[in-house]
């Protein structure tokens, strides 16, 4: 019995998850039918039971489980798990590996080849080959074969690189390192022709070494992702170096990349190389690792390091799209220099992976869209001002790491829950996904404060003193604080079996207390597995101490903006009398005070027309402290314009005027607004509008989940 991608995730949950698993938690994080849950666990089953190892055991009501011996004989037999021979590779992994192991061939390679790497037939491999085919031309590169030499990809050696980058990418995300360490053995030949004492499976572990002290010269940290993925990548360069494939970079860019710190960490990298295996590496490839080193996400920056002129750029654009999600969002972000300073920090990589064409599969971007799509929907109106500056669009998953941030800095404003727990979060994705993360943890229980966030390496040397419990994405050892290991974005069974847990971790019975019930039923009954019914009594337990959580809903725009809402003008004699005009309806249901009017116009008095969000449409509001009583919108089309100033631009003649009670239950509300008026068509109807219901059949098209 072999196992696939999905079992090997089912097992990987249950091995690192403090407590039981369920089938519906399960069912949602690999959406997949609850027979087919069950159906992996009979071949993980199959398959422990082939390895001499305990089997999964599940508890009604809570879910499938393994004793404390079971999981440490898993992660031993896993530490030394053969892919190629216990391992069944998704269509994916599959296309991934064979472009891999082409582009680092170290002899030639022929179909036979493939199928025993991969394990699947001819057919199947076939088939695959024909899909990678077609993914290769998104590289303009091609994949041929000679009767001869077997297969092999032509085109430029850029364009090789960026598919290795793009590959590697898809086949080592949300791994860990020793699953990394044997996966990378998938490229070594078996009767090597070339240096046969090259590439041992400790030289991806010394080239992490050498990243890891390449770091001081750079005057970055890079996260756990990156330091792993780059190991592998850089490996997987030295095959290529030592069969004399080499890059050639523009004599321009080249003087521009070794101004940077990033071409210092890159010629120590290359020394160590040289050194280390016996090879000599071009000034053009020390360029080439440079920027990919610029491209690498990092979980922080030194302040000398942003006085370069590239990153004084991206510094002000950072801050243009703060001030524009602020006004779409209707949000103020007090401490917003920390919020552009943490964004700088994603997008300075950004800018380098996107201008030198690295592409990273993002696989929290479907997940971001998806559960976060108001975010997603704003984020996307405000990164026109990155795609400026690179002279690129920007491709959705770049979009979802920016709205990570935004949404991890959004919950900055308004009355914070006071905290009874204190947490850390572990992540090694980066500072756009722990920010995200932190913030569910504090949403979902608000006796919870999140007061570190840690890199794997960071947490392995911090002092856990004071901490309650941490959360992390990947697992970790622990150190006299509960564990809880999640995803970076999680689902609704996800969120339930995590607040179930932490509660679990608080109010469960002590052992003592299940050995004295245990005398009890010695003494009365017969029992037939004492095992199975201690696991049983704490489940009882655990489900008796369970508490739900209510999910506000965020309301639709059709919701917050009614018929008794909207109204029709000729004209405003200024912008103050429309200010006015347009916030009646609102002062008149209760949904805001007259202060909410004066903070208005004393906000564009002293800011200037932020309320003007797009040419003819302003959306007027303040903070819910200055007089918000319930949330609500308004609309006011005027036939003649006011000007808010002397700028053609800043005339107005449709107001939607917003009270917001906090910083999120406005944004479904918001976002489907924006899509509204993203359409130049729907701005021509509401001009032209004589009734409410005119409107109403406009805002009802896009008020739909």
């Amino acid at each position: 019995m072999i196992l696939d991608h999905r079992c090997m995730a089912i097992l990987t949950k249950v091995v690192h998850a403090p407590s039981h698993v369920s089938a519906q938690e399960l069912m949602e994080e690999l959406k997949v039918s609850k027979r087919t849950v069950y159906y992996d666990i009979d071949k993980i089953n199959s398959w422990l039971k082939d390895k001499d190892i305990e089997e999964l055991s599940y508890v009604r009501a809570a879910g499938f489980f393994l004793s404390e011996k079971g999981k440490k004989q898993v992660k031993q037999t896993l530490s030394s798990f053969d892919k190629v021979s216990s391992y069944e590779f998704s269509p994916k992994e599959r296309a991934a590996w064979a472009a891999i192991i082409i582009l680092t061939r170290e002899k030639s390679i022929f179909l036979q080849d493939l199928m025993d790497k991969l394990s699947v037939s001819r057919s199947t491999l076939l088939a695959d080959i024909r899909d990678l085919k077609g993914q290769l031309s998104h590289f303009e590169i091609e994949l041929n074969f000679q009767k001869n030499s077997g297969y092999f990809i032509t085109g430029e050696e850029q364009d090789k690189r960026k598919v290795l980058i793009y590959f590697l990418s898809q086949v080592l995300t949300n791994r860990g390192w020793n699953d990394l360490l044997s996966e990378v053995q998938l490229t070594i030949q078996e009767k090597q022709e070339v240096l046969p004492e090259l590439f041992h499976r400790s030289d991806p572990d010394a080239i992490y070494s050498i990243l890891n002290e390449s770091e001081s010269y750079s005057g970055v940290q890079y996260t756990d992702e990156v330091m792993e993925t780059l190991s592998a990548h850089l490996f997987l360069l030295i095959k290529r170096f030592n069969q004399g494939k080499f890059i050639k970079m523009d004599p321009v860019e080249k003087e521009v990349i070794k101004e940077t710190n990033e071409y210092r960490a890159a010629q120590f990298i290359c020394n160590k190389i040289e050194s280390g295996f016996q090879l000599s590496v071009p000034d053009d490839e020390v360029c080439y690792i440079t920027t990919y080193l610029l491209g690498a996400k990092i979980s922080d920056y030194k302040l000398n390091d942003l006085e370069n002129h590239d990153v004084k750029n991206l510094k002000k654009m950072a801050g243009r799209m703060v001030d524009d999600f602020q006004k779409y969002a209707c949000v103020f972000f007090q401490n917003r220099r920390e919020l552009e300073r943490n964004l700088l920090i994603h997008l300075k990589p950004a800018y380098f992976r996107i201008k030198y064409g690295i592409e990273l599969d993002n696989p929290l971007s479907r997940s971001m869209q998806d559960s976060y799509q108001d975010l997603f929907v704003l984020t996307k109106k405000v990164v026109h001002h990155f795609e400026y500056v690179l002279g690129k669009s920007v491709s959705d998953d770049e979009a979802a790491y920016i709205a990570m941030h935004f949404g991890g800095w959004i919950d900055k404003e308004g009355v914070k829950v006071e905290a009874r727990k204190k947490a850390a979060v572990v992540c090694a994705s980066g500072i756009g996904t722990s920010r995200i993360l932190k913030k569910q943890i504090e949403d979902l229980m608000p006796f919870v404060d999140v007061v570190h966030v840690y890199t794997v390496r960071e947490y392995d040397k911090a002092s856990l003193a004071g901490l309650d419990l941490v959360i992390s994405t990947t697992p970790l050892s622990e150190k006299n604080v509960p564990v809880f290991v999640v995803n970076p974005i999680l689902n609704p069974a996800e969120k339930e079996s995590l607040l179930k847990q932490v509660q679990a971790a608080d109010n469960a019975p002590k052992q003592e207390s299940i050995e004295a019930v245990m005398d009890i039923i010695r003494k009365h009954a017969d029992i037939k597995d004492e095992s199975m019914l201690v696991q049983e009594l704490k489940a009882y337990y655990q489900s008796k101490n369970e508490t739900k959580r209510e999910v506000d809903q965020k309301p639709m725009l059709n919701e917050v903006l009614t018929a008794d809402k909207i109204q029709f003008a000729d004209s405003a004699g200024t912008w103050q009398e429309a200010l006015e005009m347009s916030s009646q309806p609102l002062l008149k249901d209760g949904s805001i005070s007259r202060d909410y009017i004066d903070a208005m116009i004393a906000n564009v008095n002293s800011m200037g027309p932020y309320i003007v969000i797009a040419p003819g449409i302003a959306l007027p509001h303040a903070r819910p402290e200055n007089g918000v009583k319930k949330l609500g919108m308004s609309f006011l089309r005027l036939k003649e314009s006011c000007s808010f100033s002397e700028k053609p631009e800043h005339q107005v003649s449709l107001f939607f005027v917003l009270a917001a009670i906090d910083n999120e239950t406005h944004l479904k509300a918001l976002s489907q607004l924006s899509k509204m008026l993203s359409d130049g068509d729907n701005q021509k109807k509401l001009q032209s509008a004589e009734t409410a219901d005119q409107v109403l059949e406009i805002i009802n098209q896009y008020s739909q989940d």
